[in-house]
């Protein structure tokens, strides 16, 4: 079930257009081809699934609707492999792995709180989160190109931060940021001074590492004349929960937005509750209007959205709402 949304202002193009070529390692394809084009296509936003038997059970149609979908050329997964309160066992990364590889098209994938900062809590296992970090990185970080049966080239920040990712598209810049929620992974004290979560020494440099990539990502769609920026992350940085160590993720990119003279969107997961908006902020509290945040479905709504887009159209990104039918509950009248 398709539902038009909204039409953003964010002037870009972007095409996954190119030849289908075979990669002699692993026997899929891989897409390296960055030429631009006018026509319209469309990409694929998710994340946040699947989360416990039910999303289980239920993300497999939201692949199925997608692979069928052939004006999708790409999908971004914004990070939450499985729930808050399920061990991270390996299990669970295999499953990841097997779901990713379903998608006939490119996936690419940036990490979530659930497979790697949450991992210390005793229902996830107990695990040292810097340990399921270093997993996450070698299980889905290891290769310079996205998931999926069909992949994208991809440029990975380095090796001590090779899930920090972009590609140039067309004219448009993608990246990738490995923002976590839980605060970005920041310790966490108790109104005693006692620390009781979070990880200050790792907050720190993957936080220096971030504020790099997304400050040489700018540079880098100035350099090739982008018309757009898109970036995905898992945060929700505007969440009621506490959100202090994204304050200079958000300084940062409301100055580069600020003097980007095109359009930028913002995709994240983390609330599970689809939302367009424009939440990004200057120093009087005014909008900045040449960036768009989508925030996707996840958790118990499994289901997607696709932004559609069109160089012709002023506009340039239209939204849907992919309702999986078959995902609906049974509701119940109040």
């Amino acid at each position: 079930m398709r539902r038009t949304l909204a039409a953003a202002a964010v002037g870009a193009v972007v095409l996954l257009g190119g030849t289908l070529t075979a990669n002699a390692s692993d026997g899929s394809k891989r897409n390296d081809d960055h030429g631009g084009s006018n026509r319209t296509y469309e990409i694929a936003l998710i994340g946040d699934m699947p989360y416990g038997d039910v999303g289980r059970a239920q993300f497999p149609r939201v692949i199925d609707e997608i692979n069928a979908d052939h004006g999708i050329a790409f999908t971004v997964f914004d990070g939450d492999i499985k729930n808050g309160s399920e061990r991270c066992d390996q299990p669970a990364y295999d499953l990841a792995v097997k779901n990713f590889a379903s998608f006939r098209r490119p996936l690419v994938y940036v990490p979530g709180d659930n497979e790697w900062t949450d991992c210390d809590r005793a229902n996830n296992g107990s695990y040292d989160p810097n340990e399921r970090l270093a997993l996450v990185r070698r299980m889905f970080a290891a290769k310079p190109y996205s998931l999926g049966r069909q992949m994208l080239k991809l440029d990975r920040q380095s090796p001590a931060f090779p899930e920090n990712v972009r590609w140039q598209y067309g004219a448009v810049t993608y990246m990738g940021l490995n923002i976590p929620g839980s605060d970005n992974n920041a310790a966490q004290f108790d109104a005693t001074g006692k620390q009781i979560d979070g990880d200050q020494a790792e907050y720190t440099a993957r936080n220096a590492a971030n504020l790099d990539w997304l400050g040489k990502g700018f540079a880098a769609a100035k350099a090739a004349h982008s018309k757009a920026i898109v970036i995905v992350l898992q945060a929700d940085m505007w969440t009621t929960e506490p959100t202090a160590h994204f304050a200079d993720t958000k300084r940062k990119l409301a100055q580069l937005s600020i003097a980007f003279p095109g359009q930028i969107l913002l995709v994240n997961g983390d609330s599970h509750v689809l939302k367009i908006d424009k939440p990004l902020t200057d120093a009087n509290d005014q909008a900045i209007q040449n960036v768009t945040r989508v925030q996707t479905f996840g958790s118990a709504q499994n289901h997607w959205v696709s932004a559609e887009i069109d160089p012709t159209n002023p506009d340039v990104f239209t939204f849907h709402q992919h309702i999986v039918t078959a995902n609906l509950p049974t509701y119940v009248s109040p």
